[in-house]
């Protein structure tokens, strides 16, 4: 690790405080500086996920947002995420915060399409149950991820599992009212545009705007994308990728630049490769395509 780390310095002499909020603020402050150090360090390592990398501003919010739930500092950046600007930890993180205040958690029932999870809150001897099933997840419209197709058990558990943990122990999570899961699909689903039959929208017409992508080295040209689409693509996460770099090519948007800087404008962040796109993304592109024809 480099020994080149900009740190913040402490005042050598701390304001007087005379009230609990003040105090609270000069503790936040001196927090927040130990916190800037850690995620300055840990920021250039491979320890931290890459959208902390080079980050330690946002590594030191994830930071003292962990340490409010008990977390310690790797830990936290291991596993809080900021979706629309709202920290937010997958369902399993939420259940491990619960367990370890003496909440209990557990699955009672589990099938393909029907997932029963239980809980009850120490020192009460009310148990709470949630149900959720496929039928439901679709009726709400969370199905449009693709994982309810691949791993509908998994989704199913962190939707009942995360309904669970904050009904029984909304302390110990600070009233976090989402897990990554529900916020990551209702920002598709929430976000997808109504259909324009009668307007032709091009990518390149996206892209007016969109910040060049910076490249780090040179990738495959575009069409190394298109393969074709099978319906079995769906099982091992592909499908919506090939399908949008498939739908790109017919359309004839082959230029990589042009590809990333109009899939950016789209999901709304800097698209540098095209490996960083996840499924959510190549399906709201592609569902964007298509109702506004997308056209050249």
């Amino acid at each position: 690790m480099s020994n080149d780390i900009t740190t913040y310095q402490q005042p050598t002499e701390a304001p007087t405080v005379t009230h609990a909020g003040g105090e609270m603020i000069a503790a936040t402050a001196r927090a927040l500086v130990d916190a800037h150090n850690i995620g300055s360090a840990l920021c250039k390592t491979s320890f931290v996920p890459k959208h902390f990398q080079g980050k330690p501003e946002e590594a030191a919010a994830a930071i003292l947002y962990g340490a409010s739930i008990d977390m310690d500092p790797i830990t936290a950046l291991q596993n809080v995420f900021v979706i629309s600007g709202k920290p937010a930890l997958y369902a399993r993180g939420m259940v491990a915060v619960v367990l370890s205040k003496g909440h209990k958690i557990w699955t009672e029932e589990e099938s393909e399409g029907s997932v029963t999870v239980a809980g009850q809150r120490k020192g009460s001897d009310t148990v709470e149950r949630v149900t959720w099933t496929s039928e439901m997840a679709k009726r709400a419209g969370y199905t449009s991820n693709s994982k309810y197709a691949s791993d509908p058990r998994s989704m199913l558990y962190a939707r009942a599992s995360g309904d669970v943990a904050r009904r029984i122990a909304p302390d110990a999570l600070l009233g976090m009212a989402q897990n990554i899961e529900e916020l990551t699909v209702d920002r598709v689903a929430d976000t997808r545009p109504a259909p324009a039959p009668q307007q032709s929208v091009s990518v390149a017409s996206l892209t007016q705007q969109a910040t060049p992508a910076t490249e780090t080295e040179p990738e495959p040209p575009a069409q190394t994308e298109t393969l074709p689409v099978e319906a079995s693509d769906e099982q091992d996460g592909r499908y919506w990728r090939k399908r949008l770099f498939a739908t790109l090519n017919e359309r004839g948007i082959t230029d990589a630049d042009e590809q990333r800087q109009g899939i950016g404008h789209i999901v709304n962040r800097e698209i540098t490769s095209r490996s960083e796109l996840t499924e959510d993304d190549a399906q709201k592109v592609v569902e964007h395509l298509e109702a506004t024809g997308g056209e050249q």
